[in-house]
């Protein structure tokens, strides 16, 4: 009798130490690590205790992400500066003849370009601009206090990314560009890498360009995650590998298509040269190496993914994002603004860049160039 009666009364105790401790976020004095209880959430180890979120103070990645960022945006800065005050490089590219575009073709150009630019402003607007003054919303003031979203933490990311594309023929001309299109020359010639005996006088547009690094990054990142939702209410026992198998075959479909129609179209841009064994139409002008929209794809895939992982985390975090609380608060928005700047980076450049430019390098299948496609001659200063 004696037991029953203590047993109860340690078990009631117990419940209003758990709802008190539900209800105030406490700071372990005796270890590093910082705990948050969010009620009405259930720890998945501890049965039905209330649920708790731990920031450690060795959990996360945004420090190194950061770093990698705010190095990656110093790169990118001086790129920028060196190349508008260049009197040699900061100017359009040479239309080199005796190739002339048709004119239908032309047309389709700037189609394309002025899309370009739509689909970019739009995830400027809805992304960025709209999640931070929500009173754009609806054009009148509200009440709803602004932010800057994962979303727009990744188009800004993927606008300073988009200074990796000059490392597309920082060895050789394997990315061809069309001189009709809206550019001022390219940057490359002032980042890390670049061999200066390969010709820097092409033609970067300045239209669709950087708008495909925030679609086919971004872009594809939110119309990956709606597709998975989808997928997993259809399918709830569908594992994480293979939700995100089936997202990255849609988008690899999706981005062969894109750039297919594109090339043939608008020659807007081509490739050079290929790794012959992994090539369509060889030797044509709209040669096209499969593995472009494979490592489109992955992009896409690795964007999906940090978005479904920040969907479905308690806090709203992508696992780059984490890891920012060990700063001061002040630099909290900074840090994770920097880390995902540094995850963008890092992410063109390691699934693109890097494996494109090796097998465009050891390629030898060369594409029938029009001379509108073709580099100006190399610069000797």
């Amino acid at each position: 009798m004696r037991i029953e009666k203590i047993v109860p009364r340690l078990a009631i105790n117990q419940v209003h130490f758990s709802a008190k401790q539900a209800t105030m976020p406490q700071r372990n004095t005796t270890s590093t690590t910082i705990i948050r209880y969010t009620p009405d959430e259930e720890d998945p180890l501890l049965g039905h205790q209330t649920h708790s979120t731990v920031h450690s103070d060795r959990a996360g990645t945004a420090s190194a992400f950061a770093a990698f960022g705010f190095l990656w945006t110093i790169i990118s800065i001086q790129a920028f500066i060196r190349w508008v005050a260049s009197p040699t490089e900061f100017r359009p590219a040479p239309v080199l003849g005796p190739d002339d575009i048709e004119k239908w073709r032309l047309i389709c150009l700037r189609i394309f370009e002025a899309l370009s630019v739509g689909v970019l402003a739009a995830h400027l607007w809805f992304c960025l601009l709209v999640p931070l003054f929500p009173w754009l919303r609806n054009c009148r003031s509200v009440d709803e206090k602004g932010a800057l979203s994962l979303d727009g933490r990744h188009v800004f990311g993927g606008l300073i990314a988009v200074f990796a594309d000059g490392f597309l023929n920082c060895h050789q001309y394997i990315f061809m560009w069309n001189s009709h299109s809206i550019n001022m020359g390219v940057w490359a010639k002032f980042l890390p890498f670049h061999n200066h005996n390969s010709s820097s006088r092409y033609a970067e547009s300045l239209l669709w360009g950087p708008p495909m690094y925030v679609y086919f990054c971004a872009g594809f990142g939110i119309l990956g995650h709606h597709l998975a939702r989808r997928v997993r209410d259809r399918w709830p026992s569908l594992t994480n590998a293979g939700l995100l198998t089936i997202v990255w075959i849609v988008e690899v479909i999706f981005d062969f298509i894109i750039e297919n129609t594109a090339i043939r179209i608008t020659h807007g841009y081509g490739f050079a040269k290929t790794y012959g064994p992994l090539t369509l139409f060889p030797g044509k002008v709209h040669q096209f190496p499969i593995y472009e929209s494979l490592f489109v794809g992955s992009l896409g895939c690795l964007f999906t993914a940090m978005r479904l992982k920040a969907y479905d985390d308690p806090d709203g975090l992508s696992p780059i994002e984490k890891g920012y609380w060990n700063w001061p608060q002040k630099l909290h928005g900074a840090v994770r603004s920097f880390a995902i700047i540094g995850f963008c980076a890092a992410a063109v450049l390691m699934l693109y860049h890097l494996p494109l430019n090796w097998l465009g390098v050891i390629g030898d299948c060369h594409a029938d160039m029009p001379s509108y496609m073709k580099p100006g001659p190399v610069h000797v200063a």
